[in-house]
Order: structure tokens, then sequence, then C-alpha cells
């Protein structure tokens, strides 16, 4: 029979990504693993990365008094295996101030190390001591700037076998009130960080910051939000790195990336505000896949995982992954 776990909490990990980084430094990033009951017939592994003032808490978040908000608990109720990953300088991973300023790529260099380690550990059934040597697909999901860190991931680095790309778009839109017109990335970059610093009053020589939540809330959460699970939801909050917060929000800065992609794509948006200005127009940014779905998560705002819709969502991306990798479908929720 296979092996039955019944986990009440998440098992820590850590990864050494010092020598992908390029650090003059030790660096480590954090992960916490959600296992299924049923960890052997795990049809996928799902590597989740948070946006910006989030951390690995956007997976799982835990509101007094209530429950059904873990994207990660439900997924792994679906039967995958799911690890939510903290970004260097966010939650309980290496901050890598020293290695220089705190931007994307840095980032990614961080998370592709990660994902390569996860395949590797996973093939070699040393993930987990529940989880035996596995040829499964390693499926990359992000949300916001995790989003976009997935996608210059799976461009550079290509560990995943599809992608689910959430509360991002290729044209980012309702970020700052103040347009901008440069023509170069880096002018706008540029831009986009002065916008930023101004906004959350970050002086020049901070590399991180706490952005005041009640400045996002129209964009983060739609009315059907209880207020405890807002409060919840901010009393979770994490630093940004400024520089990864000012190029994330700067339009066109991914499309590059995008455009490289060759595996199935999931475009997840708030049907009632999110980032992207066209939400239809965004599957034309990939134009290297021959599969790219666009689903609007009706009723949700740019946080997806705390809309009153959040499990529409979560139920699509189990039974999409299915439809694009082979792996055998879970039918129907196990519950934990």
């Amino acid at each position: 029979m296979p092996e039955t776990i019944h986990l009440t909490a998440p098992t820590v990990l850590t990864f050494d990504v010092t020598e992908a980084v390029g650090s003059r430094e030790s660096l480590t990033q954090a992960a916490r693993l959600f296992l299924p009951e049923h960890p052997a017939s795990a049809p996928a592994v799902l590597l989740c990365l948070a946006g910006g003032t989030y951390d690995w808490h956007y997976w799982h978040l835990e509101v007094p008094g209530r429950s059904g908000y873990s994207f990660a608990e439900h997924l792994a109720g679906r039967g995958f295996a799911v690890l939510a990953l903290d970004h260097l300088g966010v939650g309980d991973s290496s901050d890598p101030t020293n290695t220089g300023p705190v931007g994307l790529d840095l980032l990614a260099r961080g998370d592709a190390a990660v994902a390569h380690q996860v395949k590797e550990r996973v093939e070699a059934g040393t993930l987990s001591e529940h989880l035996p040597p596995l040829d499964i697909p390693l499926i990359g999901v992000g949300h916001s700037m995790g989003a976009c860190l997935t996608t210059i991931v799976q461009a550079e680095a290509r560990p995943y076998a599809a992608v689910a790309l959430l509360g991002y778009g290729v044209d980012i839109a309702n970020v700052h009130d103040e347009t901008n017109d440069a023509s170069e990335l880096e002018d706008r970059i540029t831009e986009s960080e002065r916008i930023f610093r101004e906004h959350n009053v970050v002086p020049p020589e901070a590399n991180s910051c706490i952005v005041p939540r009640s400045r996002l809330r129209s964009i983060f959460h739609a009315p059907d939000v209880p207020d405890d699970v807002i409060a919840a939801d901010d009393a979770a909050e994490s630093v940004v790195p400024v520089r990864a917060a000012s190029e994330v929000t700067t339009p066109g800065y991914v499309a590059k990336f995008a455009n490289l992609l060759d595996v199935p794509v999931f475009i997840g948006l708030g049907a009632v505000l999110d980032v992207s200005p066209d939400p239809h127009a965004e599957p034309g940014n990939y134009r290297s896949s021959a599969d790219v779905t666009l689903h609007l998560i009706d009723g949700s705002a740019h946080c997806h995982n705390f809309a009153g819709n959040r499990a529409s969502l979560w139920d699509r991306i189990a039974a999409w992954i299915p439809t694009v990798t082979g792996s055998p479908a879970i039918t129907s929720a196990v519950a934990r």
C-alpha cells in the first residue's frame, strides 16, 4: 500500500544558492513543503513564488476563526506536492544586500537554483523522507512579482514543464497613477524606482522596505474580501526589495522573457481589477508557446488567494496541469 501521511504543518526546507547567485557571502533560501496524503502518487511538484510584499504566507494564509485560505493545502488536497519558496531578501531567506542591488536578475538566479535543486532531489528521493524517487514534472506557479520571476527563470534556466502566471501582465498597469513616456527601458526603471521610493517614503540607502498596505487595498482586494481576512493578510506582510519592485512595475520589462517561453502557459487575472490593462491581449505575449490559457477569476481583484471565488482558480489550475503534462488527473479533493 502507498504510504499515507497526515501532516499538521508544512516541512521547512533550505536551499544553498551561494554559487548560483555568485555571492561573496553564504546565501540560502527557505521554503515550506506541503505534501498530499499519498506522496508517492503525486502527479507533479508545484514551486510557488509570491509577489511583492509577500513571503510564503501568500500561499498559506491562516485566518483566526476561518479556514480555506491556503492555496498550498488545497492543491496538496488535490494530490500535488506544493513548495512555497521565499525569494532572497524576503521571509526566512538570506538577505543578499552585500551582493549588490537586489533586482529581479539576482532574485531569478536564486529561484532558478532552487528549482533545479528541487528537480534533482525529487528524482533522487531526497526532497522529503515521505517522497520516494519520482519522475514527475515541476510546475512553476507565480503571483505578481513571483509570476514575473517565474517567467524569467523559465526563459533563462528552463526548469519547468509548464508555468501558471497569476496576477501579472507584460504590459503592467494600475500600479502608479503617474505615467512615464521614456523610451529606454533603463530610464523607465529609474523613474519607477523614483516613484516607488517617493510613494513609500524609502530613503536612497534602503534596499528593501515595507509598503503601506492601505495604499494597495483597492488593487489587492475586491469588496467581497472580509475585513478580518485583510487584517490577517496585512499582519503577514513581508519586506520587498526596492530595486526588484521598481523593475517589476515597469511596463515591458518582462516582454523579452515572455516571448521565450516554449512550455504551456496558464495566465490567471482578477476579473474585477488586476495589473493588466488588457487581459485578453496577454496570451499574444507568449509567441513561442503552443498552448496558452487565459482564465479570469470572477469577482477577484489582484490577490486571488483571498477572493471569495479563490477555490475556482485553484481547482482550474489542478485540472489544467494534467492536460498539459500528461500526468494522471486527480479527480476529487482529498480531505485534509
